[in-house]
């Protein structure tokens, strides 16, 4: 079961006031501009936020959009700004333990480096281990010295973020959880990128070779192929194979002439492929000269099993690229490969082809499905899609959820 149990969002961008429960893999569908992106950039600030340090460098080392913090802060017409309050809830099962965190964010001079904590509170099993209130002047400071924060004397006294915290907490039972929200990235795969014709140069905050955009692929895959075993991390390379019907090998190593133009960009490790059509003495590609689709299944396949993936990230667009038919298949291999991680990490796809929704089981309840709208204030909802006795009717009539999203019957479509 996916160790987070509730996300709490209030007052950022469109999302006034929502929660949720994720599974362990979340899939948003809603029209353009309904919110999908807000409610992962939310995340990303929430991370930074329990890392210790809420400014333009902790945000972008997330893969969050920078702008402005007036344009971080919920502004609807008649209702002034407010702070942004962010929360949620970690369940670990294993220790029969709930941890619970929140922050709320203000920014007063709008000013890139000058959020402050107006409030910050963490809970084990609902017995309060830390409250952060700090006074004016303590704000003040704060905005000045990031590595310095006032707290109550519960535990605590000048620490950064939680990084104090769950060493003062016996058998370092918060470490699981400091570690997964902290490695949280929202990534956004461009053909460009996973071609390594420019490169990414955001500070990563993980140890995951690939960039926000998809840099240095060939490295990542190059960790978890194995030919001589015939894998592709823990899923079979066959299965992998089947999916890019073109080709019948593929590894990471050097570039050299025969393969990639000295002219064309490339960095230290290069993806090769043998497509199985051609002769041998002609048959070895690269990036530059495979299909993008085939990059984009590499791409979430590898962050589905890559050791050192963050334990939560998202990936916007999941079918960029993708026809629909193998957006569907990489959806269900997807999911097999994020479920066989035991890492167990956590992800949360945007999407907007409809038959990625066929590739995954709603009915598993680690698989969950977001319908992401606006209302007519335009405030960003979210909405789980459950399987009512409605949309069983439906599905005994032929129909499929690619179907019903198409109908309108799941929401997360534009009013057109």
């Amino acid at each position: 079961m996916n160790p987070i149990t509730k996300i709490h969002i209030q007052g950022f961008k469109s999302i006034v006031d929502q929660a949720f429960e994720p599974g362990q893999i979340n899939v948003l569908i809603g029209a353009n501009g309904s919110g999908k992106t807000a409610l992962l950039e939310a995340i990303g600030m929430l991370s930074a936020a329990m890392n210790g340090r809420v400014d333009n460098s902790a945000l972008q080392g997330r893969g969050v959009r920078l702008g402005t913090p007036q344009l971080y802060k919920s502004a609807f017409k008649g209702h002034e700004a407010q702070s942004i309050h962010l929360s949620f809830r970690w369940q670990d099962k294993q220790r029969n333990d709930s941890l619970d965190y929140s922050v709320t964010l203000e920014n007063a001079n709008q000013s890139p480096s000058a959020w402050y904590y107006q409030a910050e509170d963490f809970r084990l099993n609902d017995k309060l281990i830390m409250q952060h209130r700090p006074s004016e002047e303590s704000q003040a400071s704060e905005v000045n010295n990031r590595n310095q924060k006032a707290s109550v004397d519960l535990g605590v006294k000048h620490g950064i973020g939680f990084e104090a915290i769950y060493r003062r907490v016996e058998n370092n039972r918060l470490q699981d959880f400091l570690e997964a929200l902290k490695s949280y990235a929202i990534y956004s795969p461009m053909t460009p990128a996973l071609r390594d014709l420019v490169t990414d140069i955001t500070p990563l905050e993980t140890d995951f070779p690939i960039s926000f955009f998809g840099n240095r692929l060939a490295e990542a895959i190059e960790d978890i192929v194995d030919l001589d075993h015939e894998k592709y991390g823990h899923l079979d390379l066959d299965d992998v194979l089947d999916m890019l019907d073109w080709t019948d090998e593929i590894a990471a190593g050097s570039a050299n002439a025969q393969i990639l133009s000295p002219v064309v960009p490339r960095l230290q490790k290069v993806i090769r492929f043998k497509d199985r059509f051609m002769s041998e003495k002609n048959n070895v590609l690269t990036a530059y000269d495979a299909s993008e689709g085939s990059l984009y299944v590499l791409f979430l396949l590898t962050i589905a099993m890559h050791p050192h993936a963050p334990r939560l990230f998202a990936v916007e667009n999941f079918d960029q690229a993708l026809n629909p038919r193998l957006a569907r298949a990489t959806a269900d291999l997807f999911c097999q490969a994020m479920f066989a991680n035991p890492r167990q990490p956590t992800a949360f796809l945007t999407t907007h082809n409809p038959l990625v929704l066929d590739g995954i089981d709603i009915l598993d309840e680690r698989v969950r499905l977001f319908a992401i709208d606006r209302d007519p204030n335009g405030y960003t909802t979210i909405n789980r899609v459950t399987i009512t006795e409605e949309l069983l009717d439906k599905g005994k009539q032929g129909l499929t959820l690619s179907d019903l999203w198409v109908m309108g019957l799941l929401g997360g479509v534009p009013r057109l």
